[in-house]
């Protein structure tokens, strides 16, 4: 059985002059799905500054009403990297917001999630849809719905199945607990 997406492709949202503004990711519009062609994956990874990250993340948290962790008491933390590809028909699941030095994903459908890993407070940095490669490292939220948008449309006109999304993730690290990865010896003495 062949599946048809329906899509209306949104214009980016006006910025207002609150510091993050959410942005509704394009919907569908009538074409079959096949298979998306595979990215080349020598390329090196894109990764956003950690300090732009973690500001980004404060600014949302603090929109959304959110408790922000104080400096003195957060963590280490890693930029993650994740490749996904994200189904067309999942394309209207992802809610963007632009938070002054990044954009990032600000709500997700959980399908999305089970379908590709990608979660809430993701930055993209590249999308890709067949020979279609779009730069949105470090972008502001125009300039990610365009590259969301074209990539979408991309995918339609040359009947993919879907867009690949590179994604980086503010991952915190934890310390190893103690004796973790030690063998032997006995811990009653």
């Amino acid at each position: 059985m062949k599946r048809f997406i329906y899509a209306t492709i949104a214009a980016a949202a006006a910025l207002s002059s609150s510091p993050c503004t959410a942005f509704i990711a394009p919907s569908t519009i009538a074409r079959p799905l096949s298979q998306i062609s595979s990215s080349n994956t020598d390329e090196a990874p894109k990764l956003v500054d950690q300090s732009s990250y973690q500001a980004a993340i404060d600014i949302l948290k603090s929109d959304m009403g959110i408790e922000i962790i104080p400096p003195s008491q957060r963590p280490m933390y890693a930029i993650g990297r994740l490749v996904s590809t994200l189904p067309l028909e999942m394309a209207s699941g992802i809610r963007l917001a632009d938070c002054d030095t990044l954009t990032l994903i600000s709500q997700i459908q959980t399908r999305v999630v089970e379908a590709t890993g990608i979660q809430s407070l993701d930055t993209i940095v590249s999308i890709r849809a067949g020979e279609y490669v779009g730069d949105t490292c470090e972008k502001k939220i125009g300039e990610v719905a365009r590259v969301y948008t074209e990539a979408i449309n991309y995918a339609m006109e040359n009947q993919l199945s879907g867009i690949e999304l590179e994604v980086n993730r503010l991952v915190p690290l934890r310390a190893a607990e103690d004796g973790a990865g030690q063998s032997g010896g006995d811990e009653s003495a």
